[in-house]
């Protein structure tokens, strides 16, 4: 086990070093319709803003053969990227070369296929103030790139490993994943696959309501 988190870490460097742009995953292909990408990241921001709170984790799987090869590697749930978010700011925080940055939710969602929120068992709202306040303060912190191999360093911050420290998570991973986290707490809301045809119905049906549709004819 100890070998694959080595390997899933190197790819975890890899996959945060293109997470803000790269695309060409060899599973999954992502809509080739910006309108309707578009349309799907604004549902998806629409409805974790309307369930999820301050101090809550949103796990996500890209779009890239990084994230394919750490989905394949690496044991659990298949994520690649991990963030905190800021309810009251409608923000993210990351861990993403070169450093712990703050963007807003849609920036997150619009590079992924999918997004998971979860909700640390026995957090509060207090609680999650408290993850949020302790992420940013750590905004512009380097990346952490020998923490994927298990030297720690405190200045420094890999995704997952900026979310469980900010959430002050206990855990006995050297390398802890997106996976991990996951295992930590319970789900509020599943966003379905950018790809999948339901979803895309939905985001549509939300941009354009079949009465506009027949109005306008």
């Amino acid at each position: 086990m100890f070998s694959l988190r080595i390997v899933a870490s190197l790819l975890l460097v890899g996959s945060t070093l293109t997470a803000a742009g790269c695309s060409g995953s060899l599973v999954h292909e992502k809509p080739r319709s910006a309108r309707l990408n578009q349309d799907v990241t604004e549902m998806w921001a629409r409805d974790i803003r309307r369930v999820a709170r301050s101090g809550d984790w949103i796990l996500t799987r890209s779009y890239s053969k990084t994230g394919d090869a750490i989905v394949g590697m690496t044991a659990g749930e298949s994520f690649s990227h991990a963030v905190v978010y800021d309810a009251e700011r409608g923000t993210i925080i990351e861990a993403i070369r070169p450093h712990v940055r703050e963007v807003p939710l849609e920036s997150l969602l619009a590079r992924n296929r999918y997004a998971v929120v979860v909700r640390p068992v026995g957090a509060s709202e207090q609680s999650g103030r408290e993850t949020v306040a302790r992420a940013r303060s750590v905004l512009g912190a380097n990346f952490d790139y020998r923490g994927m191999f298990g030297f720690d360093d405190e200045t420094r911050f890999y995704c997952s490993e900026l979310v469980a420290w900010a959430s002050r998570l206990e855990h006995d991973h050297l390398v802890v994943t997106p996976a991990d986290l996951y295992e930590e707490a319970e789900v509020i809301y599943l966003s379905g696959a950018r790809d999948e045809r339901e979803v895309q119905m939905a985001a549509q049906a939300i941009a354009e309501p079949p009465f506009s549709r027949v109005a306008s004819r």
